[in-house]
């Protein structure tokens, strides 16, 4: 019998769904390089939040500024 892992349990089916509902999976090592030293892909976040909220207009940097050690 396996041993049980976070990834098995809970990560694994939370990859899945995200993708049934239309994410994309970005492997670690893409993340990391399109991240280019900050914590959110950037492009990504500006878009979405336009997206999911069109009447925020102050930019990506005033949003990134709200959270530490980015």
């Amino acid at each position: 019998m396996s041993t049980p892992t976070e990834h098995r349990i809970v990560q694994a089916r939370i990859l899945a769904y995200a993708q049934e509902i239309g994410w994309t999976f970005v492997p670690r090592e893409e993340a990391e390089a399109r991240r280019e030293g900050s914590l959110f892909l950037e492009g990504v976040l500006e878009g979405k939040v336009g997206e999911l909220n069109p009447r925020w207009g102050e930019g990506v940097g005033v949003l990134l500024a709200r959270f530490p050690g980015n």
